[in-house]
């Protein structure tokens, strides 16, 4: 019975091959494209998590937790989830660091460790005039930068991260040091028209919190161990003028605790009578009447106290990066020190690599988003047409239908040569869009395609290869079969309903 069933199923196909070709090319078609794009997001997913394990967040991140749960702290600073203020939100702090450390050095898991801060800013030229602006040409190589700092030492001994072409990596963590990536440098050259040089002095302006620059002198140019990821435009800075253009500074830790000898009277004043014609000249009055000489350099007393607000606090932090003996483990010591934060009322929190650089990992998973929507519109597609054309068909056959049905035919053997006819063209269209897909895939990876900034902020890299997975190809068949199967339902239904008699004498 199955074998007359599908040499029925096959004959019925082939007596309308217009139809049979076009439902095979859709479904081939839709195979093929799904498949594909699923290999180049697997290739770019595992590639991505790879490179980020081993050269910027480790197997485990530790971080301090953010006040709002719309904020999201990462490596490379915090995003805001949803926009509630125009303020850019302030990288918390990692408190208290040193029993935070402490805890993550007794665990046996932990490989090695190191500590960074991050910070955000813009590269200029010292003796750039106020009135400077960039040519039209050259707006879009604007030169901002993400500044890790880093002790030279124990990221060295973590990270195999940059390899330096020009100057040398720092060996010792008390110096100044300032080394930019390839692409920042050729961005600076662009952007402002000049040369950028082994030990030249530039500014950095500082994005996050308060207006704050600061003069670095240039150590060293890099290129990344892997270069082929969307990861780039991070620069490496010694600690302290890291701190200071994160406002990390001694202001927030000793602002509670000003001298009383420090004249206060101006904080009384409103902004009207700092800022009035009456003020100064009050000032001015007072000094002349009294015979005193104005010194105006040291008009509003010593500036020691500022200074020293200003420094660098050497005892903050804003992460902890952990690599470990094994990354299996990942999961449970994430959880162990979680649960360990929770019980000494510690505002910190452990990350994975997907949380540590989530806005690399989340423009992969928006990419896969849109694929897996292209899926379900193929889908649909498929099952539209198949549809159709089963129900053309349909109407093409009622007599045969009805004289089956006359001499005997079931309508479970009627509902079987449509199944098994759909079932058919399916299957052919579906191996035929994997093969497709893997001579596609060879041929894409035998180009060494490389694409631009912004499809490589899609696709996870500069280098689109395909890595078809089997997990990947076997849901998009199994959702294209499905398609197929139930493009039958109404068609089915429609010749079940065909009377013999009527089809007869028709």
């Amino acid at each position: 019975m199955n074998k007359t069933i599908f040499k029925m199923a096959v004959k019925n196909l082939f007596a309308n091959k217009a139809k049979m070709i076009i439902t095979l090319s859709l479904i081939g078609i839709g195979t093929f494209l799904v498949i594909l794009g699923f290999g180049i997001l697997n290739f770019s997913l595992q590639q991505t998590q790879d490179v980020c394990i081993s050269d910027f967040s480790g197997d485990v991140l530790i971080t301090g937790k953010p006040e709002k749960d719309s904020i999201m702290v990462q490596l490379l600073g915090v995003f805001q989830t949803v926009s509630v203020s125009m303020d850019r939100p302030k990288m918390p702090y990692l408190v208290p660091f040193e029993k935070v450390k402490s805890k993550v050095e007794s665990l046996p898991e932990v490989k090695g460790l190191t500590n960074s801060v991050f910070a955000s800013g813009m590269l200029k030229p010292v003796d750039l005039p106020d009135s400077w602006e960039p040519e039209d040409k050259n707006r879009s190589s604007f030169p901002y930068v993400q500044i890790l700092g880093i002790e030279p030492k124990s990221y060295k001994n973590l990270f195999d991260t940059i390899k330096i072409y020009e100057g040398e990596f720092p060996k010792a963590s008390n110096g100044k040091f300032a080394m930019l990536p390839r692409d920042r440098k050729k961005r600076f050259e662009d952007y402002y028209g000049r040369t950028l040089k082994l030990g030249d002095e530039i500014l950095i302006s500082a994005f996050a919190g308060k207006a704050r620059q600061q003069k670095v002198i240039i150590t060293g140019f890099f290129d990344y161990a892997h270069p082929d990821t969307a990861i780039d435009g991070i620069a490496y800075f010694d600690v302290d003028t890291t701190r200071i253009l994160a406002d990390m500074t001694l202001g927030a830790r000793t602002a509670a605790a000003i001298p009383d000898s420090v004249d206060l009277s101006l904080s009384e004043k409103s902004e009207d009578e700092l800022f009035s014609d009456d003020f100064d000249s009050d000032i001015i009055d007072t000094a002349a009447s009294s015979n005193t000489k104005i010194d105006y350099e040291n008009l509003l007393g010593s500036t020691e106290l500022r200074d020293q607000l200003n420094l660098a606090d050497n005892e903050a932090w804003h992460h902890i990066v952990i690599k470990l003996n094994d990354s299996s483990k990942t999961q449970s010591v994430i959880k162990t020190l979680n649960d360990w934060f929770k019980e000494e009322g510690i505002n910190a929190q452990a990350l994975d690599w997907k949380l540590g650089m989530a806005m690399y990992y989340g423009a992969i998973e928006g990419t896969r988003t849109l694929f897996i929507t292209m899926l379900v519109i193929l889908s649909v597609v498929v099952l539209i047409v198949i549809m159709n054309t089963l129900v053309v068909a349909v109407m093409q056959r009622s007599s045969e239908i009805g004289t089956m049905r006359a001499i005997g035919a079931k309508k479970g053997f009627v509902r079987k040569i449509f199944f098994a006819e759909s079932f058919f063209m399916s299957c052919v269209g579906v191996l035929i869009g994997l093969i497709l897909a893997l001579i596609g895939a060879a041929v894409v990876n035998a180009f060494n395609i490389r694409v631009g900034e912004i499809l490589a902020a899609m696709f996870g890299g500069k280098q689109i290869r395909v890595s078809i997975s089997i997990g990947s190809a076997l849901w998009t068949m199994a959702a294209m079969l499905l398609a197929g199967l139930a493009a039958n339902w109404y068609p089915v239904r429609l010749a079940l309903k065909i009377s013999p008699l009527e089809a007869i004498n028709r």
